[in-house]
């Protein structure tokens, strides 16, 4: 039986969580009830680490990994809802800022936000926030998008338990759904771009969960032949972009695929950087805006990308 996206991600979480020595995995219901929506259902720690239901208050949550961290320990906080970050944004901005003013990254512990990102739609109050690039842009620290089975090792292993502060994201809508095995040609060692296919008529750039759409794109794209290299970009401070920038420079068309409810994409980031660099490659940004002032209220919440206007796009001399 195939395994499914949150049960690939959860093994990748048990396979360093029950070696990594000394941590602390914590969160509101993390051991009872629905255990934070089946995230944390099956989680396991070594001997030397515990698990622990924790109240709620999210400013202190963020406010405790922080302070483990500075100290030198090993914390994860797991999070139903990304909204629920809001409430310790002053901590991820101004505490962490002043933390790395005074110490290296290799000098402290580690501190990771393990959070699900709700885009199945309207779920009611504090579930409409999927934007996870917007939190990397208010604390400037790494923000992971975890999409396929080899991504999620990936980041998991690298990152989950490392010095630092980071926030890792799962998709809600994608629990269920069978794992995604699409092995990754290269990645940038700080894990913040994979490549999954090589193609040279066409670079197609996804950001958030929008690899699984990406990756059908570029399968429809090649029965007409056109052949797409086709990558995922996280966030990471000082991140790694030249073999993304060296492709949309080679195709000199670029497609970004966002799912993302933010006004401004991250995939803006990208194109800035191609400008600045005198690479005038053409670019098709696909994803929506959010709602509309008329559309606020239970609406639509699925990204659904428009291959003919990709098409018609990769064929344009």
């Amino acid at each position: 039986m195939s395994k499914t996206y949150i049960g690939q991600i959860l093994e990748s979480v048990n396979s360093v969580t029950e070696h990594c020595g000394p941590v602390l995995l914590y969160g509101e219901n993390i051991d009872t009830g629905s255990k934070i929506a089946g995230l944390a259902r099956g989680l396991k720690v070594n001997p030397q680490g515990r698990i622990l239901n924790v109240g709620n208050c999210e400013l202190t949550h963020i406010g405790v990994g922080l302070g483990m961290m500075l100290d030198g320990g090993q914390a994860v906080v797991f999070m139903k809802q990304l909204d629920f970050l809001l409430l310790g944004v002053d901590q991820m901005v101004n505490t962490f800022t002043l933390i790395r003013s005074f110490h290296r990254p290799e000098e402290l512990g580690s501190f990771t936000v393990f959070v699900i990102v709700c885009d199945q739609g309207y779920q009611g109050v504090q579930s409409s926030l999927n934007a996870a690039g917007d939190l990397a842009s208010l604390a400037n620290v790494g923000v992971f998008c975890l999409n396929t089975a080899d991504d999620a090792a990936r980041v998991v292993g690298d990152h989950f338990i490392a010095p630092g502060f980071r926030v890792v994201c799962v998709s809600q809508r994608l629990f269920g759904s069978p794992s995604l095995d699409l092995p990754i040609e290269w990645r940038a060692p700080d894990n913040s771009v994979f490549k999954f296919r090589s193609g040279g008529h066409l670079t197609l750039a996804c950001f958030g969960f929008s690899l699984r759409d990406g990756a059908a794109l570029a399968e429809r794209l090649s029965l007409v032949g056109i052949e797409s290299d086709l990558f995922h970009v996280n966030y990471v401070p000082g991140m790694e972009t030249s073999a993304l920038l060296e492709s949309c420079a080679s195709t000199g068309r670029v497609v970004l695929i966002d799912d993302s409810k933010s006004v401004v994409k991250f995939g803006d980031m990208l194109v800035t950087n191609l400008r600045a660099a005198g690479t005038d490659a053409a670019v098709l940004s696909l994803g929506r805006r959010g709602c509309t002032p008329q559309e606020y209220g239970v609406t639509e919440d699925r990204f659904v990308p428009d291959y003919d206007a990709v098409l018609e796009f990769a064929r344009r001399a």
